[in-house]
């Protein structure tokens, strides 16, 4: 059993938490540090936690096994040092990092370290995502031409001055930041590197300074071409669809996957649901005990800021913007 600590417990870490305590063999929750003490301790009564204000002292605490990092985005390289630094493996919600520069410290002190870090993209060890790879790995679409997502959801109708996600500062590239990310790493995952985006971004409804409206064009170092869309104001929706020369798949929800080869029929799967939170945290666990490694690499990670970073450029300045290596 690898005990974890928690930084930060608003909404997603609270998720983190509820995920997998009470719930694993393999991991759990024991400390949390928070800004406000007051605000968590019933939560973390209920949850067993030990509440600390003091990052550092979780960084030094032996009973520890890890960190998982559920905090405001522009704040996570600089605690992912931390951590490499004390020598602490550490889980880091997505976006690792708003820009590369930052991204590029924080890997270069965990590669120093020799710490493990581990990136939060959840949607990995979605069966539908497998079964895609699965597809793509063995043939069956042929030639890859094009991917396709929409990742969109009314969270940004939440929105408030005050509100950490509603100052442009951190969210760069409005749902891109905070959903997309998780649609940018399964391109990276499905498709490869990207080398160009070419993005749109509109403030239509928020009344905050954030784009509620963000639409992309990647083209990738194979020659596949990619589009993507996201909102932050409207009913929730997931879709992810690949087309080859030999037919095309498509995921609609999580658990729901049509396929179609050649000028068949299309074929549906239905998996049944699964908590990713729980398969991220304990593939966290396992990669800590020395088992099997963690699913996304570095190179991935790096290659996901960059594009966030790159989307973020394009969309201010509507041009065609080059994606860093």
């Amino acid at each position: 059993m690898k005990n974890l600590a928690i930084v930060g417990l608003g909404f997603w870490g609270k998720n983190l938490v509820g995920a997998i305590q009470g719930a694993s063999d393999d991991v759990r929750f024991t400390a949390g540090v928070v800004r406000r003490p007051d605000a968590s301790r019933s939560f973390a009564e209920r949850r067993q936690l030990r509440l600390t204000t003091d990052y550092a002292e979780v960084l030094a605490a032996p009973d520890i096994d890890g960190i998982v990092l559920a905090t405001p985005d522009s704040a996570h390289p600089d605690q992912v040092i931390a951590a490499a630094r004390a020598g602490k493996p550490v889980l880091v919600e997505k976006p690792f990092a708003l820009d590369r520069a930052s991204a590029d410290r924080a890997i270069a002190a965990a590669r120093e370290c020799r710490t493990l870090v581990a990136f939060a993209h959840n949607r990995r060890f979605l069966p539908a995502v497998r079964e895609i790879r699965t597809r793509i790995q063995s043939g069956a679409l042929g030639e890859l031409l094009h991917i396709a997502g929409n990742f969109s959801s009314n969270y940004g109708l939440r929105f408030q001055e005050g509100m950490w996600r509603a100052n442009r500062a951190e969210t760069v590239a409005g749902g891109m930041t905070g959903m997309g990310i998780h649609q940018i790493d399964l391109m990276i995952h499905l498709a490869g590197r990207a080398k160009s985006v070419h993005a749109k971004g509109l403030r239509q409804v928020l009344t905050v300074d954030v784009d509620d409206n963000i639409t992309m064009l990647l083209d990738f170092v194979n020659g596949m071409t990619g589009t993507f869309t996201t909102l932050i104001t409207t009913s929730p929706i997931w879709r992810l669809s690949v087309f080859g020369t030999k037919g095309w798949v498509e995921m609609i929800g999580e658990n729901r996957l049509l396929m179609c080869e050649g000028n068949g029929p299309v074929h549906e799967i239905v998996y049944p649901p699964v908590n990713t939170e729980r398969l991220e945290l304990e593939a966290f666990a396992q990669a800590i005990g020395g088992g099997a490694s963690y699913p996304v690499t570095f190179e991935e990670a790096l290659h996901g800021v960059s594009i966030l970073e790159s989307i973020a450029e394009s969309a201010r300045s509507h041009q065609v913007v080059a994606i860093a290596p």
